[in-house]
């Protein structure tokens, strides 16, 4: 029958006959149509017999309703018993819910318990309910009110106690996905939505991998604003971070292979689920979130690298951004986010370099620093295999790293990751390079761009050769670049020269047209060609030819005999492509012998470092150069002369300079080319062929010869001093050094060519002390000049500026030596045995102190100029710099400073200094320079690890100790040498760059704060200079210890400059030997120095305090107790740091500190410490909620330390300040004060005061305001000061002193006696009858006016004892007499007395507040001091 029932109920309603249909329905029992729905559900046809049965039992009738309530049970209890399909079950439900609104809140009620219950039950083939639940209370929510359970409540108290119930319940892990769904579907409220993915977020650790993304999807679509959208990401991060993160990053940090571990999910599903959560995300937030609505939220991670910079975290902000989304029409320029994530990535750089200079940091960060090379090397790894979703935002990252400005370690990180990237996704390059290019076109301040392609071109050559187009249009552009610019630029083209020929022609086409150019872009075509040199062989030098018949493919092969091209062309040559393309360039750099001298001297340089690294130029090179040096000598030919010293020998120096038309011409450096081929002989003696060098190496020997035997004219250093004299005189200074480097360069124990270099610096210092006698004759040709000039004044003043030239000229000297020659010549003088000459030759040199002290000079001088070579050098780069740098160093120390005491008591007091010079600038150089590649500097010249010696820093500060033992009071002691007394600073000044590179973690750190502290408390310092040990001993002691320390150096401080209150009692200092009033000076800015970086560590953990405040209320209940604890732990070590800054402050305040820089110092450090402070308070603010909220903190113990102790000790030195800025002027006579400069005076020592009580002043309020907000106001405002009264009161008495001195000194009028209201009137009519005058009288500082009136409407005005009883009687107070004056004249007078005395001697002037008619008064007694005293600053307490 049910059957047959069905059938009739569809066949009715298919045919819309609902009259018959309804009867046919009301005549059938409950119970039969119960039964028939069972029999339905598990079929298709189900949805259209639910459908008409519910358009039947639509009506009024009571019994009607009662039937389809039982139908609608019995199909609902279905659905839980009968497993259905999906499409079925969402179809009946939605049939259902539009009938909804017609059930009895009774009957809605039990679908909601109904829904409960099968969300209780957990059963995740039975999710009905969650389409259903919130149809019903979307409908129950609509009624104004409702008997539940006989309790009325109305339809949205009902709604949201449901809701509560559901936020309540535990969610069975199974059907999270339609939970979430069913609460998208709910209006649910801000509060409640933050509540419902809180709930979630602290779910999502049970999950597996594939249940993640469907659960995340509908997260992201319930958030509606960032701040809602931040629950899931950070939950998702813990449980991607938990589940791989922390295993990979465990696994890339050791060395272990334990494969045998057994995981819940394997990395392939944990990798795909979070690429699938990452485009979730980026769909759902692509139309509702914009990047500034995500910037806006993440602001409160700004200062949480550990948050924010995790592999997910980073691509889910990435996969966020519009450059992301649409790489092709969006610029990075103009995003959002990724500056938001450059800072983040500056702030964790900067952590890393807090946790190594602190220990309060250290401990403070806990270990939070994120590595981010690990975090880009596994963002690469996974984006190589496969994980697109956030490639085009993570290179756009990389370029906004490397286009931060002024960030080097930003650009490190961005070139770093650029060069992994493109070698695991080389087909990125091409785009990549191009668009690094294009900046470094267009942004050529900037050198980060060049340095990463040269790096890119290192790291993957052929990707980048492959770009042939962006490479040729970048070369292009040196014709019209700067010559620096390009020759930095060029720098990336040197590794593809190896491999591309096309690549190296279309370099040598662009220089060869550069030729013609400029003279910058002439030398910039010269390094480029000298570039190709050094990476020339055999292998890489055949060119492009367009005439594939032609072996000949040069096109030009210089001014060779048709025999030698023809010798160099054969195809017989086993160098035939190298010869041939090595004599194509030496032809086209032929010409800058016909250049002016920096061209070749640019030639000369280039050339010189191109032989060195390529040995097979030196035949061609000579060839090349034999010529041109030749030309500088007249002397006969070998063949023609019998006896060479006899022979005719002549220098040509008019070829090296000349004078034309009173102007100096420098044509070329005759030694610089000696010294040139001076290195190419030395090569080339190593395998001598393809050159004849015998006519060269005689010239070079009878020159030797000639200067030895001092036959060889030289320009004599006699007055006139003249340009053209002293370019002679340097030319052949050259020369001989040029000499000295070939002795030095072709020296071997089998000759005697070292000999001659002792004869040939006597030469030199002979024309060196010329030199600097036509300095002093220049010095004082300079300054007879500028006497007055006469009747001719261009021509003196011609004549003075060529004394200036010529000054310059002969107090600089240029010494040609580079660093080889140097370190050879160090290795003469200090070792014992050196390989490349005789031990008898070299005892002389050693013994001979002026070399010695010349060579160590010009050693320091040579390495300190490494440092500031052009940045196209790329000496960071250079492993042959920084070997030669290492061997300077090291003969220096193993020969000098580890036996340094000996030196300067045997030997040299001027060389052991210069010793210490030397070896400081060798590790100044290599900390600048090659500041990653220090360690390996260091442990090339000192090998304690392995001859179990000392190390470097044991070593210095033994010799400091040796030099502090030596007796001082002897005339001839070391320390009041000259030299003796900079020896001590430049070993501190090494140990200062030393140190810096100690670790934390190693003993040498602990050890050398204790030797500071020792050396401090043990030895009296000789000089001011040696103060800088007080630097070392305070950036040691934060870098290894912490607690109170600086307090000890201020109560110290105050012990030598003496103390304003010493009352009080004080605890016992360090007993610092060191720091005296030679020392007291230096010491304190070094004191302020630390306490300012100290506060500005503070203010940073301040913010990221709030950060992390922030962090508490978003992330899930179960992980907030973690977060809190680790909130207090870091207020409360801010709050202990705080405490020590304070009482250093404390102590300071109470010294007599000098006014001036000092004093200036010291209130900038009070308007920080309340600055910080207040930041503090508000911190407090932001989190105090209850009585109890900062109970358990020590904040209340900082209020003690600061509240009152430390506003009392700054009114009194804000008295101290105006006290001894009166007394200073006081103490100057009449005659001599200047009234406009003391004004200046007094404006500049006290432009700080009312700063630091406005700064006081709003801490005080933020205090207040939070002693409200806690409830606690009697705990917290008691701990405050508060404030002194800034506003003051004239004394009659002291005001009538006053005037009667001024008076007295003008001598000229009589003291009057008259009340000060007369004489306001007097001074009035004169004022009226000289317009000039007032203007004059009435200057002051209006600044100053204005802050004071409104200082006092903030404040109440203290009055007098008569001023009080005047105003009880309504009286004005009592003036002062003042007698009355006669005649204009002496009115004049008295007005520019009493204006003197205004600038002379600041007083302090009334405005108090009372009735206007006592107002009116007042104001005549304020007008008439105001013209005889100027307004008292704020700061000062109120006399009494």
């Amino acid at each position: 029958m049910s059957l047959d029932f069905d059938k009739r109920v569809c066949q009715l309603g298919e045919k819309n006959k609902l009259t018959e249909l309804r009867q046919l329905i009301s005549e059938t029992t409950t119970k039969q149509l119960t039964e028939t729905l069972r029999g339905k559900l598990t079929r298709n046809d189900c949805i259209n017999f639910w459908n008409y049965l519910l358009l039947a039992l639509n009506d009024s009738s009571v019994e009607t309703r009662e039937k389809r309530f039982t139908c609608v049970q019995c199909f609902l209890g279905g659905l839980r018993a009968v497993e259905v399909s999906y499409k079925q079950s969402v179809d009946s439900i939605t049939r259902l819910c539009q009938d909804l609104p017609t059930f009895t809140a009774d009957e809605l009620n039990w679908i909601v318990e109904h829904c409960m219950d099968d969300m209780r039950a957990g059963d995740a083939k039975c999710v009905t309910w969650k389409d259903l639940l919130p149809e019903a209370l979307l409908v129950l929510m609509e009624k104004p009110q409702l008997n539940i359970n006989e309790i009325v409540m109305t339809g949205r108290e009902y709604r949201d106690s449901s809701v509560r119930n559901l936020l309540t319940m535990r969610w069975p892990t199974a059907i999270l996905t339609p939970i979430a769904n069913m609460f998208s579907s709910l209006k649910l409220s801000a509060s409640e939505r933050l509540t419902v993915l809180s709930k979630f977020a602290g779910t999502l650790k049970d999950l597996s991998p594939m249940e993640l993304p469907a659960l995340c999807f509908q997260l992201f679509s319930m958030c509606q604003t960032a701040a809602q959208l931040i629950i899931p990401l950070l939950a998702l991060e813990k449980y991607f971070h938990r589940n791989y993160y922390k295993r990979l990053f465990s696994d890339m940090c050791s060395n272990s292979t334990d494969l045998d571990s057994i995981d819940a999910y394997s990395d392939k599903e944990l990798l795909e689920a979070e690429e699938t959560v990452l485009y979730h995300l980026n769909y759902c937030t692509m139309y509702l979130l914009t990047e500034q609505h995500v910037s806006i939220m993440l602001r409160n991670f700004q200062n949480m690298p550990d948050v924010i910079l995790t592999p997910f975290m980073l691509s889910a902000i990435i996969s966020m951004t519009a450059v992301n989304r649409d790489p092709e029409s969006e610029r990075f320029s103009s995003s959002i986010l990724l500056p938001f994530l450059r800072n983040v990535i500056k702030h964790n750089e900067d952590e890393r370099s807090l946790a190594d200079y602190s220990v309060w940091c250290r401990d403070t960060l806990q270990g939070q620093q994120v590595d981010l090379m690990q975090v880009f090397t596994v963002l690469i790894d996974q984006n190589k295999d496969g994980k697109d979703v956030i490639t085009p935002g993570l290179v756009n990252l990389a370029f906004t790293l490397l286009k931060a400005q002024n960030a080097p370690k930003l650009n490190t990180l961005a070139i770093a990751f650029l060069t992994k990237f493109i070698r695991r996704r080389f087909i990125f390059g091409k785009g990549i390079i191009k668009r690094i290019a294009e900046w470094m076109i267009v942004d050529q301040q900037q050198n980060q761009f060049s340095e990463c392609l040269t790096m890119l071109s290192v790291a993957d050559t052929y990707t980048v050769s492959e770009c042939l187009d962006t490479i040729t249009i970048v070369m292009e552009d040196f014709l019209w670049l700067p010559g620096e610019q390009s020759m930095r630029m060029m720098n990336f083209i040197l590794p593809l020269l190896k491999l591309s020929n096309r690549v190296r022609d279309a370099l040598i086409d662009v220089l060869r047209k550069a030729m013609n150019k400029d003279y910058r872009t002439r030398c910039m075509a010269i390094f480029g060609f000298c570039m190709i040199l050094k990476q020339l062989n055999n292998s890489n030098s055949v060119r492009q030819s367009q005439n594939a018949s032609s072996f000949c493919t040069q096109h030009n092969i210089s001014g060779y005999s048709m025999m030698t091209q023809i010798t160099l062309g054969s195809r017989n040559n086993p160098q035939r492509n190298f010869d041939m393309l090595t004599l194509e360039i030496i032809g086209l750099l032929r010409s800058c012998f016909e250049q002016p001298l920096d061209i070749r001297l640019t030639l000369y340089e280039n050339l010189q470092r191109a032989v060195e690294l390529n040995a097979k130029l030196v035949p061609h090179v000579l060839q090349f150069a034999d010529f041109h040096f030749r030309s500088f000598f007249d002397t006969p030919s070998e063949d023609e002369v019998i006896d060479d010293l006899d022979c005719k020998f002549d220098i040509h120096y008019d070829k090296m300079v000349s004078e034309e038309h009173e102007q100096l011409q420098l044509k070329d450096n005759l030694g610089r080319l000696v010294q040139f081929l001076a290195y190419c002989l030395a090569i080339f003696e190593r395998a001598p062929y393809g050159c004849d060098v015998t006519e060269m190496q005689r010239l070079l020997t009878l020159c030797t010869q000639r200067l030895v035997a001092n036959r060889l004219p030289l320009e004599a250093a006699s007055a006139p001093a003249t340009q053209l004299k002293c370019a002679l005189l340097q030319q052949q200074l050259n020369l001989i050094e040029g000499l000295i480097s070939h002795a030095v360069l072709s020296s071997k124990p089998s000759n005697q060519a070292i000999k001659q270099v002792l004869p040939l610096f006597k030469q030199h210092q002979q024309l060196l002390k010329g030199l600097n006698s036509l300095a002093d004759a220049a010095k004082k040709s300079q300054k007879h000049f500028k006497q007055p000039l006469s009747h001719d004044s261009s021509a003196a003043a011609n004549q003075s500026i060529s004394a200036a030239k010529i000054k310059q000229i002969c107090t600089q000297p240029d010494n040609i030596w580079d660093l080889a020659i140097i370190e050879k010549l160090l290795h003469l003088l200090h070792d014992d045995l050196v390989p490349f000459a005789d031990a008898a030759h070299t005892t002389a040199l050693r013994s001979y102190e002026p070399l010695v002290r010349y060579v160590l000079e010009l050693a320091a001088l040579k390495v300190q100029a490494i440092r500031l070579e052009p940045d196209f050098k790329q000496l960071s780069y250079s492993k042959r710099t920084l070997k030669l740098l290492t061997d300077i160093a090291k003969v220096v120390y193993e020969r000098c400073i580890r036996r340094l005491p000996a030196l300067w008591r045997e030997f040299d007091i001027e060389s052991a200094a210069l010793a210490a010079q030397c070896f400081m600038e060798c590790v100044h150089t290599a900390h600048v320079t090659y500041y990653k590649r220090f360690n390996e500097f260091v442990k090339g010249f000192d090998f304690a690890v392995i001859s179990q010696q000392k190390q470097v820093s044991y070593v210095l500060q033994h010799v400091l100790d040796e030099y502090m033992k030596e007796p001082k009071d002897d005339d001839d002691a070391i320390a009041k040498h000259a030299y003796g007394a900079k020896l001590p600073v430049y070993l501190l000044e090494t140990l200062e760059l030393l140190y810096d590179h100690i670790s934390y973690e190693e003993r040498a750190a602990i050890d050398s704060y204790t030797w500071l502290l020792s050396f401090c408390r043990s030895y009296e310092l000789p000089n001011a200079n040696m103060a800088v040990v007080h630097r070392l001993l305070f950036t040691q002691r934060q870098k290894t210890h912490s607690g109170a320390f600086f307090d000890s150096i201020a109560r110290q401080i105050g012990a030598v400059l003496g103390r304003q209150n010493d009352d009080v009692e004080t605890a016992p200092d360090l007993g610092l030997q060191s720091l005296n009033m030679q020392t007291v000076g230096s010491c304190l800015q070094y004191l302020y120095a630390a306490l300012q970086k100290q506060m500005e560590d503070v203010d940073y953990f301040i913010v990221k305090a709030n950060n992390l405040s922030y962090k508490c209320n978003v992330v899930p209940e179960a992980d907030r107790v973690y977060w809190r604890g680790n909130l207090d732990a870091l207020v409360r070590s801010i709050c202990t740091q705080m405490i020590l800054i304070s009482r250093t402050l404390l102590e300071l305040t109470n010294v007599c500190i000098p006014l001036g820089s000092h004093m200036d110092g010291l209130m900038k450090l009070l308007i920080q410490l309340y600055a910080t402070m207040k930041n503090l308070a508000r911190h407090y603010l932001s989190c105090a909620t209850a009585e109890g909220s900062i109970k358990s903190t020590k904040f209340e113990l900082l209020l003690r330390d600061v509240g009152k102790p430390l506003p009392v000790n700054i009114y009194e030195l804000i008295a101290y300040v105006e006290h001894n800025i009166l007394d200073d002027q006081a103490q100057q006579p009449a005659s001599k004060r200047k009234p406009q400069s003391e004004r200046a005076k007094v404006l500049r020592e006290t432009r700080y005061i009312p700063k630091v009580i406005l700064a006081m002043e709003s801490f005080n309020k933020h205090v207040i305001l939070l002693s409200k907000k806690a409830k606690s106001i009697d705990r917290l405002a008691n701990y405050m000061h508060l404030g002194a009264v800034r506003d003051f009161n004239i004394k009659s008495g002291d005001l009538r002193d006053m005037i009667e001195r001024t008076y007295s000194q003008s001598s000229q009028i009589e003291v009057s006696a008259s009340s000060l209201e007369q004489e306001a009137e007097s001074e009035q009519e004169q004022q009226e009858e000289s317009a000039n005058e007032e203007e004059s009288e009435e200057e002051q500082p209006q600044p100053v006016k204005r802050a004071a009136s409104k200082a006092q409407r903030r404040r109440r005005v203290v009055v007098s004892d008569a001023e009080e009883q005047a105003e009880d009687e309504n009286q004005p107070p009592p003036q002062p007499a003042v007698k009355p004056t006669a005649g204009k004249a002496q009115r004049r007078r008295r007005t520019a007395a009493s204006d003197e005395e205004q600038e002379a001697e600041p007083l302090p002037i009334v405005k108090s507040i009372a009735g206007n008619a006592q107002r009116r008064r007042r104001a005549t007694a304020a007008s008439d001091a105001d013209e005889s005293q100027p307004k008292r600053r704020r700061g000062r307490p109120t006399k009494k």
